[in-house]
């Protein structure tokens, strides 16, 4: 019989089932009472409490997406505000690595919390054997996102060194692309050229922020208003090269750290949906196997959760940072700090929360693009309160990040319809 797509294939077979329909209502009379009319009603219900339930688990995700989504944007927009505040103005001298190493104890210390608070784990002894017996046993594929954002942090000094900043945040700007190029790779993730689109405009939306709004230096003035033929023999200084290889190499390694980080975060998920249907399939006659499973403390469904991976890497993340921090500052780690400093640091905190919850309910791309619509309201308030400039190329490119976030949004939704009715985008 030759096939038709969609709806056509519904239409051209609607005869045949409905002949079929009829046969198996006249031998199920047999068997059913009257008033039946042949139909199991119990599997018809069944189905639609499955297909309720299921239409109500979807809409929950992406509530809370979209909340743990403008959190993360505003966490974003207090961050660089508030470094802003300490860095520029007040010009607080303290260890970035210190900073980090006291947000990733913080960060442990949180998901701790939200772990133990978890029905099943209601005990320090339970809490105590499922760390270390699961987390800390099982924590070596975390070790790669936590050495890679330890690479990205260290190569950014050097490469501020040789290029200015308005060009290496430019260059950071195309973590964008690099997150999704690492989605297809790594995820599999189908991205439209409607959404390649999407997002090269709003890479050239905040790359036009970020070059009107570095600051009135000499060096930058000068690059800004040097001639066409000045800029191609600075591409041939092996310094200001070499600044530019590693402005892109931690833009690279930012990508992927965040796709690789929300791969090792949904495998879980993936298994506990499988294994959620497995179990669906022996509520009515369970084997030894899977009662045995069910009554393990540590069954799957509890055993690797988001709060998990996020223990998982802050120890990873505290191990690497501590030794660094001690040899900065020679033991004196808390030199400078004030109260706005601990601040930041619960802000970094809250934002690695944040960073794994939207991952986890969304994507590593949709979270990068939340996290570029910050820098609009950052540019915003940083005029506010700090009288940043914020002139007409400034204010073009904030248009061209806002209208970029609303058509992202609205491609995922239409992607998200067209792919249910199966169609290829």
């Amino acid at each position: 019989m030759m096939s038709f797509p969609g709806r056509a294939q519904e239409l051209f077979g609607k005869n045949d089932a409905s002949s079929k329909k009829n046969q198996t209502k006249r031998l199920d009379s047999f068997y059913y009472e009257e008033g039946d009319d042949g139909v199991d009603n119990s599997n018809k219900n069944n189905n639609n409490i499955n297909n309720n339930v299921n239409n109500n688990t979807k809409k929950n995700r992406h509530k809370l997406a979209a909340l743990f989504l403008v959190a993360l944007t505003l966490e974003n927009t207090a961050s660089m505000l508030a470094r802003r505040y300490a860095v520029g103005i007040l010009q607080l001298d303290f260890s970035k690595n210190v900073v980090l190493c006291v947000n990733e104890f913080l960060k442990l210390l949180f998901s701790l919390g939200m772990k133990y608070r978890k029905t099943d784990i209601k005990s320090f002894a339970r809490l105590k054997t499922h760390i270390f017996e699961r987390v800390v046993k099982t924590a070596t594929p975390m070790l790669v996102p936590a050495f890679v954002y330890l690479v990205v942090n260290l190569i950014s000094y050097p490469s501020l060194q040789r290029v200015d900043a308005s060009v290496f945040t430019a260059i950071s700007n195309l973590k964008v692309l690099a997150t999704a190029i690492f989605a297809q790779i790594l995820l599999n993730s189908r991205i439209s050229n409607r959404v390649w689109r999407t997002l090269t405009q709003l890479v050239l939306g905040v790359t036009l922020i970020s070059w009107e709004s570095s600051p009135n230096n000499p060096v930058i003035h000068k690059r800004v208003h040097q001639n066409w033929y000045e800029h191609i023999s600075d591409m041939f200084d092996l310094s200001y090269a070499f600044g530019v290889f590693l402005a892109l190499v931690q833009t690279m390694l930012s990508g992927f750290g965040s796709v690789y980080f929300e791969k090792v975060l949904k495998k879980r998920t993936k298994e506990d949906e499988e294994e959620n249907l497995g179990k669906k399939l022996d509520v009515e006659s369970p084997s030894s196997a899977s009662l045995a499973k069910s009554s393990s403390p540590f069954s799957s469904s509890t055993e690797l959760d988001v709060w998990d991976r996020n223990i998982q890497l802050a120890l990873c993340s505290i191990l690497i940072y501590v030794p660094i921090s001690i040899y900065e500052t020679k033991g004196n780690l808390f030199q400078g700090w004030t109260f706005l400093v601990i601040f930041i640091a619960a802000l970094h905190a809250l934002g690695g929360i944040l960073v794994a919850l939207s991952v986890l309910y969304s994507s590593s791309v949709t979270k990068t693009v939340a996290v570029c619509a910050a820098l609009v309201l950052t540019t915003v308030f940083g005029h506010i309160l700090f009288f940043e400039p914020l002139n007409g190329p400034i204010l073009l490119g904030c248009a061209m990040v806002i209208i970029s976030v609303w058509a992202y949004k609205d491609d995922a939704y239409v992607e998200a319809k067209l792919r249910s009715a199966g169609f290829v985008v």
